[in-house]
C-alpha cells in the first residue's frame, strides 16, 4: 500500500476512535453526580483503601494506620476552574470507557501488516492492552492517589494549613491516572519491540539494574511529589518489567522457531 494510502487509512481509524471518545464523554456526562462522587472519594477518611489498610494493620496488632478522620474540601480560585476540571474528568472518563473501541481501531489499522499467526492472536492482544491499561488506572485510584492525598494533606513542616484547589486536585488525579495506565502497558510495548527485533532477552536481563533506576525515575515523574507514592508506583512497574522479560524470551523463541521453519522449507 502506498504511503499516502497508509496515512488516509490511519486518519480514518483515528477519526473513528475520536468519535467514540466523544460519544463516551457524553454518556459519562449523564452520570456526572456519580462520577463526581467517585473522583472525590479519595479525599475522605472512609475511602475503601484506608479501611483495608486499617484492617491489615489490626491483623498485626497495630493501631489504625489511618486513624485520623478527614474530609478534604476543595476551593475554586479560577473563573473557569470548575468548568475546565469537569471537561478534564469527562475526557479521561470517556477515554477509559471508549478504550476497547480505541484499541480495536488501532489494531484494525495494524492488521494488514500482520502475519496470519499474529492476526490469530490479535483479539488476545487487544484484551491484554485494555486489561493492563485499566489495571494501571485502578492501581492509581486505589493506591497511589489516596495514599498521596493522605501524606500530602498531613505534611505540614511549616505548621501551615493545607488548602487545595479543585484544579490542583483534578490535574493531579488526571495526570497520575493516565500516566499509570500508560506505564502499565510496558509488557505490550515490549512485545512489539521484541517482535521487530529491537530488544532481546539478553538486553533485558543485562540492563535489569539500569531499568530499576529508570523505573524509580518514571515513578517519581508520574506520581505526586512524595516518596511514598513513588515507591508504591515503582513496585508494580518492577513486577511488570520481570513479566516483560518472560514475554521477550517467549517472542524470541517463537521468532527463532519461525526462522528455522523457513530455512527448512
Amino acid at each position: 500500500m502506498p504511503f499516502l494510502d497508509h496515512v488516509a487509512e490511519l486518519r480514518k481509524h483515528l477519526i473513528r476512535a475520536i468519535i467514540g471518545v466523544i460519544v463516551a464523554m457524553g454518556a459519562v456526562g449523564i452520570f456526572w453526580p456519580m462520577i463526581k462522587d467517585f473522583i472525590m472519594a479519595p479525599l475522605k477518611s472512609d475511602f475503601i483503601t484506608f479501611k483495608y489498610f486499617n484492617i491489615i494493620g489490626s491483623w498485626f496488632g497495630l493501631d489504625d494506620m489511618f486513624g485520623k478522620s478527614f474530609d478534604i474540601k476543595l476551593m475554586n480560585l479560577e473563573v473557569s476552574g470548575q468548568f475546565t476540571s469537569m471537561i478534564g474528568v469527562l475526557l479521561v472518563a470517556g477515554l477509559i470507557l471508549a478504550l476497547p473501541w480505541v484499541v480495536f481501531q488501532l489494531f484494525q489499522f495494524l492488521k494488514p501488516g500482520m502475519t496470519g499467526k499474529e492476526r490469530k492472536y490479535a483479539n488476545l492482544m487487544m484484551f491484554f492492552t485494555v486489561f493492563f491499561f485499566i489495571s494501571g488506572v485502578a492501581f492509581s485510584y486505589y493506591m497511589v492517589i489516596p495514599l498521596s492525598v493522605n501524606f500530602m494533606y498531613y505534611f505540614t513542616p511549616f505548621d501551615a494549613e493545607n488548602q487545595w484547589t479543585i484544579m490542583t486536585y483534578i490535574n493531579m488525579f488526571v495526570q497520575t491516572t493516565l500516566a499509570m495506565g500508560i506505564v502499565f502497558l510496558l509488557p505490550i510495548i515490549v512485545y512489539f519491540l521484541a517482535k521487530i527485533g529491537l530488544i532481546s532477552p539478553t538486553f533485558m536481563t543485562t540492563y535489569r539494574k539500569h531499568a530499576f533506576i529508570v523505573i524509580l525515575t518514571i515513578a517519581a515523574i508520574i506520581t505526586p511529589a512524595d516518596l511514598l507514592s513513588m515507591f508504591i508506583a515503582a513496585i508494580p512497574l518492577l513486577i511488570l518489567y520481570e513479566l516483560s522479560i518472560l514475554i521477550v524470551k517467549w517472542v524470541h523463541r517463537n521468532n527463532k522457531e519461525e526462522i528455522e521453519k523457513s530455512l527448512v522449507k
